[in-house]
């Protein structure tokens, strides 16, 4: 959400207050916006003198770009791609680029972008900034582990380029999964995945509770690059499990799809929105048991092996532009964690976090695996389960999300910053154990705070 007036060009003296805040549209605050015309604006140019933070498209669902009373430099003009190694598919994109801009413009070319989340409506500063994963966590990691450079600009304004293994590797993996708070992120240099056609070759199977769920994903995800499940919580964790790869020529002819536009093409787009009025909360438990009844049946009783798009398998939810709206005006949370997988039938820890939060009115939930974390002390994933909720923002849920916040963190489990908005600083640091090296190299770059974010002053980072 960016409802605030921007401001561009030199920098006033005096600031105006906007509202800005998160997806999930729960704690908006008000603040300055300022907007880097491009690049070398962004590397060079005046900066605000209060504390700030940047800001991409605000898909952050909480208060990861936001500051209260301080300033947002909105990245999303500075747009400049170009190819460092077209053999290669390397490429060196601004902060503020978007992952649907660079699925459009290369996947006609054979590559895609190597991860995406469930939305193209990230930029590769806030991909970078938040670690982003998706459905291949398991098989490619984060989007930070196909970073290959960056530039980032300090709080002492000089802008240092930084890679994964040279003299500052340490900052390099501060700033992955970093939430922005090593300093500001100007372009990066990223691998691009090479894909034989732009079809999704996609298995979808239905299963009645959660041990048959756990068991097929264990066994056959190493068979698939893109995994996720669809869980009814309402209904006893019956599930949709939805696995695939990019299909090749060959696989194309078997699914039936016509080769005649060529094999690489630009994905469609649909977006509509709702309609401009204010909405009750639309999303509430009897409506979500009907939804949920229907998503279940309108799933294929036996396994079937189907060919969809690229908007259709990774982004459904970018048909709708304005779909957090849904939740009415107090907003939602999204609540994500992360826990091991200890390989019982009901998936141990998974398993009771499924059962408690079936006495919440939680809507719509999906469950990932993960693969080994890399070498970023913030960044989320974790070789284990992911599961993520969506959820009104209530007296009640906020209550409820305490609890299971301990016990993930008891688990040795943790929350995705860049889907909260209301963690305890205690639960936080139980769930990161390597926050004090970030909290030390963070110090070293910017004594004074000049980066800040909400979620830094809430977490104590």
């Amino acid at each position: 959400m960016l409802d605030a007036h921007v401001l561009v060009g030199p920098l006033p003296v005096k600031p105006e207050f906007r509202t800005i805040g998160g997806w999930g549209r729960f704690g908006p605050v008000t603040t300055d916006v300022f907007i880097a015309g491009d690049s070398e604006e962004l590397a060079t140019g005046p900066l605000p003198a209060q504390r700030l933070v940047a800001r991409g498209l605000g898909r952050s669902y909480g208060d990861a770009a936001q500051r209260e009373g301080g300033a947002a430099v909105v990245t999303t003009d500075c747009v400049h791609v170009e190819w460092v190694d077209r053999d290669r598919g390397v490429i060196r994109a601004d902060a503020g680029v978007s992952i649907g801009a660079l699925i459009d413009r290369f996947a006609p070319k054979g590559w895609f972008v190597p991860v995406t989340p469930g939305t193209r409506q990230v930029t590769v500063g806030g991909a970078i900034a938040a670690d982003i994963h998706g459905k291949n966590h398991h098989v490619d990691g984060t989007f930070g582990s196909h970073v290959r450079s960056l530039r980032l600009r300090l709080a002492s304004d000089e802008v240092v380029s930084l890679t994964p293994d040279g003299p500052r590797a340490d900052l390099f993996w501060a700033t992955v999964g970093g939430m922005g708070l090593t300093g500001v992120i100007v372009d990066a240099v990223i691998g691009l995945s090479a894909v034989p056609t732009t079809t999704v070759r996609v298995e979808t199977s239905r299963l009645r509770s959660l041990p048959p769920l756990l068991r097929e994903m264990r066994d056959s995800d190493a068979a698939h690059d893109f995994s996720v499940a669809w869980v009814d919580l309402l209904g006893n964790a019956r599930s949709v499990l939805t696995q695939g790869s990019f299909a090749t020529p060959d696989q194309l002819d078997e699914l039936g799809q016509t080769t005649a536009a060529g094999r690489h093409r630009r994905p469609g787009t649909l977006s509509i929105s709702l309609p401009p009025l204010p909405l009750p909360r639309l999303a509430h438990t009897p409506a979500v048991r009907a939804f949920n009844e229907l998503w279940w049946r309108k799933a294929p009783a036996e396994p079937t092996t189907t060919g969809q798009s690229i908007t259709a398998f990774f982004h459904p939810l970018d048909a709708i532009r304005d779909w957090n709206r849904v939740y009415g005006s107090t907003g939602f949370l999204q609540w994500q964690c992360v826990v091991p997988d200890d390989g019982s039938e009901r998936g141990g820890v998974l398993g009771d976090l499924v059962d408690r939060l079936a006495s919440l009115p939680s809507y719509f939930t999906v469950l990932k695996r993960f693969g080994p974390a890399n070498r970023a002390p913030l960044s989320f994933p974790v070789d284990g389960w992911t599961l993520a909720v969506d959820l009104p923002a209530t007296t009640g849920v906020l209550t409820g999300l305490d609890e299971l916040d301990g016990v993930v963190a008891d688990a040795g489990g943790r929350i995705y910053l860049a889907k909260d908005a209301r963690l305890r600083r205690d639960l936080f640091e139980q769930m990161y154990p390597e926050l004090p090296r970030f909290r030390s190299l963070r110090h070293e770059v910017d004594p004074t705070a000049r980066f800040s974010s909400d979620l830094a002053v809430r977490l104590g980072l």
